[in-house]
């Protein structure tokens, strides 16, 4: 981006020269050539140096508090067909600049940086295009972007580069046919390499491509994708055995713990009052739907200045103050779109938290159901089988008692027998003492001493 301290930059009539014909890299079996996104029938070709394109990466990432930006170096030519493309095979660096979290300036000290640096390259190498950085606001063409490009890189053959090191996304602009459009972004370029590099050239297209991240990142130096292996040639240490106990009883405590929380019969919540996690739910879509009504506002307020500033085609110096003021506005509200983005991120992330707790107390809830029902049914069954044994019980005392009953009469009779054997035998003692003690009558007497004379 620029403000007054660039308007009165002058570079002079800009020549349209008759591009020169060369022979493209992806025709040129000296080169290995690597597709990044896909490049349209009808666009502009757009070769980029391998190490270019690792410079101008580098560069973005270097710093993503603020815009960067610089010049694309190389040259503008066409194919034996007449059909035109771009080739870049280098990239310098502004310096001296003035840059916010939105905006970039080009300054006076800069420009004369930039020739001085250019003078020092081959007289082919001219000026292609130049790049800047949208750090975490994705890859467009602000209207102060189209003032540099209408300003300074008017040409037919004239390209754009946005790089968003936050997001991993970049993308070139071309210039369109239909005045009406200005810029168009194109569906990708190519990487250019020395094909003794065709590997290395196919995975760093594949990386910007954003389809997989690697712990060595390939826009930079080397071609490695990760750390060389350690390879351990020594005899194992004695202290690695405890360690490895000690790691292992750790695990197994906190295994052990964790058990614990789970199998812990989780707290009844109040009745009549919502869950915690309801509640920070309910206010955190609150506020999420308040931050997206006042993005919406913010989004409203950008874009009309935005038109304003596009549709400015150099005024006088009221107008150039204006439009500063006008800018330090957009970009005060782009850093509060930002911040709004940024609490919209933690809300949805929220959320998302919330969310999971809620389900596992759901889970929880579900469980100890469950473990209640089983323990219901466990009573119901010890009730049954408790009242089968006092059925039983009943059932076995009656004829406890009956036995009892039969072995007291039958000691009873053997009581009453012996008391009658008793005094039968009483009766016929006394009978025989009677007759003993008792005297006889003389008759009788008299008698028995007749028999005994008469024998």
């Amino acid at each position: 981006m620029t403000t007054d301290d660039s308007l009165d930059i002058q570079f002079g009539d800009v020549e349209e020269t008759t591009p020169e014909v060369r022979l493209r890299p992806d025709a040129n079996k000296h080169f290995a050539v690597a597709a990044v996104h896909l490049p349209r029938d009808g666009e502009l070709p757009i070769f980029v140096d391998l190490d270019a394109m690792r410079d101008m990466e580098e560069h973005a990432l270097s710093d993503t508090s603020v815009e960067l930006g610089g010049v694309m170096l190389g040259g503008q030519y066409e194919d034996e067909d007449g059909r035109p493309f771009v080739l870049v095979t280098d990239s310098l660096r502004a310096q001296h600049y003035e840059s916010t979290k939105g905006s970039f300036k080009f300054t006076h000290d800069t420009w004369a940086q930039i020739t001085r640096e250019r003078d020092e390259f081959p007289e082919e190498l001219q000026m292609v295009g130049w790049y800047h950085t949208h750090p975490d606001w994705s890859v467009f063409l602000s209207g102060m972007d189209m003032f540099i490009c209408n300003n300074f890189f008017n040409k037919k053959l004239d390209v754009a580069l946005v790089i968003d090191p936050c997001r991993q996304d970049r993308g070139f602009f071309q210039w369109s046919d239909d005045a009406a459009e200005g810029t168009l972004r194109t569906g990708g370029f190519h990487l250019i390499a020395s094909r003794f590099r065709q590997y290395e050239l196919e995975e760093c297209a594949t990386y910007l491509e954003g389809q997989f991240a690697m712990a060595g990142d390939p826009r930079f130096r080397g071609t490695s994708s990760g750390p060389a292996p350690i390879v351990n040639v020594g005899g194992q240490q004695p202290w690695q055995g405890v360690a490895v106990l000690g790691m292992l009883a750790m695990q197994f405590c906190f295994l052990m713990l964790l058990s614990w929380k789970l199998l812990m019969p989780a707290e009844a919540p109040d009745e009549g009052k919502p869950p915690r996690e309801i509640v920070a739910l309910q206010r955190s879509i609150q506020e999420l739907a308040d931050a997206q009504r006042r993005n919406s506002e913010i989004d409203s307020k950008v874009e009309i200045l935005d038109r304003v500033v596009g549709d400015w085609d150099g005024s006088p110096a009221p107008l150039v103050d204006s439009l500063v003021e006008r800018t330090t506005e957009a970009s005060e509200l782009r850093d509060s779109v930002r911040a709004h983005k940024a609490l919209e991120q933690q809300l949805d992330a929220r959320l998302k938290e919330l969310n999971r707790h809620l389900q596992d107390a759901e889970n929880r809830e579900a469980s100890l159901r469950k473990t209640l029902k089983i323990r219901d049914t466990v009573g119901e069954n010890q009730k049954l089988a408790i009242a089968k044994l006092e059925k039983e019980l009943e059932a076995f005392q009656p004829k406890d008692d009956k036995e009892s009953k039969k072995d007291d009469d039958a000691k009873g009779e053997g009581r009453n027998w012996r008391w009658i054997l008793g005094g039968a035998a009483a009766v016929l003692t006394a009978l025989a003492l009677a007759s003993l003690l008792i005297p006889k009558p003389a008759s009788d007497l008299d008698e028995e001493e007749l028999k005994e004379t008469e024998e």
